[in-house]
């Protein structure tokens, strides 16, 4: 088996960088539904660069890092049965490690 990893075409623009959001504990869904194409939360940046996720009523504070080795991401083309050839989509060098337990949001009351 042959296998072909074809970074960039003539013509075609260079690969994306995308990242890779790390999370510690488990995110649970209402009635055990399915995290497919569901909204998790809202991630913003603040001025000095800091990552923060809002997941419903709750606040993750992150920093961003470095990975040792980046990492591919790949799609299949379809080919004819003796070789196999993937085109990467993407690369991603960096992620957003959320170590930290997440902090409630509450309202003031009126």
């Amino acid at each position: 088996m042959q296998l072909m990893v074809v970074l960039s075409r003539e013509g075609e623009e260079k690969e994306k960088e995308w990242g890779l959001v790390e999370l510690q504990g488990v995110l649970e869904t209402h009635q055990g539904q399915s995290f497919d194409k569901q909204f998790i939360g809202d991630l913003h940046f603040t001025a000095t660069g800091v990552p923060q996720l809002i997941v419903g009523h709750h606040l993750l504070t992150g920093k961003v890092v470095s990975l040792d080795k980046p990492l591919a991401v790949m799609k299949k083309v379809k080919g004819d049965g003796s070789t196999k050839e993937y085109n990467i989509i993407a690369v991603i060098k960096r992620k957003i490690i959320f170590r930290n337990r997440p902090k409630p949001i509450v309202g003031l009351k009126k």
